[in-house]
């Protein structure tokens, strides 16, 4: 999908849990799909509104489409990624959920290689920087799924190859199984450490 259209409608101002506030604008977005040539309408919430088009990074943090209407909501991954990870999973799931399956597409594969950055993979591309990861710990299984992700992202943005809904959804599933071993599991780990070693410190300073 290409954007052919976006206006912005309304500066907002978001209060966080912490009491910080951070400045939103909300956009109306026109995407043209290189499938069906078809127009997609949404409404897009983007922080740093100012820097969508230089090389500073800015963030989603909505994307609804108004039309034509879908009931289907985008897929979660879990708080426990780290924020750069869960930030490309959710716009890659937003393409998903707007029938955008090329975007999709490349979207997870992009999904793939922040998760290799985050655990130190090296390599001079994204197949071998994959493949280092076994040697990091890394279960073969979730390397072999990287690969087919990355094979899938491939397909998408060099060869315009569409691949339907339910392939899509395996991508995303593989990926999110991956996210439960690589940051999920260790992190509940910790908290039952940390909630074992409160409750023998309480026992040890309790009357």
């Amino acid at each position: 999908m290409d954007i052919s259209q976006r206006k912005e409608l309304q500066a907002l101002t978001q209060t966080m849990s912490d009491g910080a506030k951070r400045n939103l604008t909300l956009f109306t977005v026109t995407l043209a799909c290189d499938y069906c040539s078809g127009n997609s309408l949404f409404l897009w919430k983007v922080i740093n509104p100012a820097i969508i088009d230089s090389n500073a990074r800015y963030e989603t943090a909505d994307l609804t489409r108004v039309y034509p209407a879908s009931d289907l909501q985008p897929r979660q991954v879990s708080s426990d990624a780290p924020p750069l990870v869960r930030e490309v999973f959710r716009e890659a799931a937003l393409a998903e959920a707007a029938g955008a399956y090329r975007l999709a597409g490349a979207g997870y594969r992009a999904v793939v290689e922040q998760i290799a950055k985050e655990q130190g993979a090296t390599g001079g591309n994204l197949h071998a920087r994959i493949t280092s990861l076994a040697t990091q710990g890394v279960p073969q299984n979730i390397v072999e799924a990287f690969h087919e992700a990355r094979a899938v992202g491939n397909d998408a943005v060099h060869d315009g190859l569409a691949y339907s809904a339910e392939e899509i959804a395996d991508v995303a599933e593989l990926i999110n199984e991956a996210v439960f071993v690589l940051y999920v599991q260790p992190a509940q780990r910790q908290r039952m450490a940390a909630a074992r070693a409160a409750r023998r410190q309480a026992a040890k300073t309790s009357p």
